[in-house]
């Protein structure tokens, strides 16, 4: 043993320990401490974790994006179609005699020499 000391006061008296002895309270105090690997790895874990949660949520909204995207596309394709019957239909109205004749007959209207039979009943 060595007879070198460390010196700690207290309120009331001095108090004096070993070196050895003092050496192996703090080389107790860091084994009992967390290691470091731990911290790392909780910290690693942690950033892990808030990495998963951020892409899981642009996932999510992603996924309801491509869903109304999809439906959008749906719905435009429907009314592109109707759009080309309703112009072919303002075409043939424009050109065609006969659906002319036939759209005035829909209303009432018809030509000068024509006879219009009404019911009395």
């Amino acid at each position: 043993m060595s007879k070198v000391v460390a010196t700690y006061w207290d309120n009331t008296h001095v108090v004096s320990i070993p070196v050895q002895t003092r050496l192996k309270t703090v080389k107790r105090s860091r084994a009992s401490a967390t290691p470091q690997w731990f911290t790392f790895a909780v910290i690693v874990l942690m950033t892990f974790i808030v990495c998963i949660t951020v892409n899981f949520r642009a996932y999510s909204e992603m996924i309801v994006e491509f869903e109304q995207n999809e439906r959008l596309s749906i719905e435009v394709e429907q009314i592109n179609k109707q759009n080309l019957i309703i112009q072919e239909e303002i075409h043939d109205l424009k050109t065609d005699s006969r659906a002319i004749e036939h759209e005035a007959q829909k209303i009432g209207l018809s030509r000068r020499s024509e006879k219009i039979l009404v019911s009395i009943n």
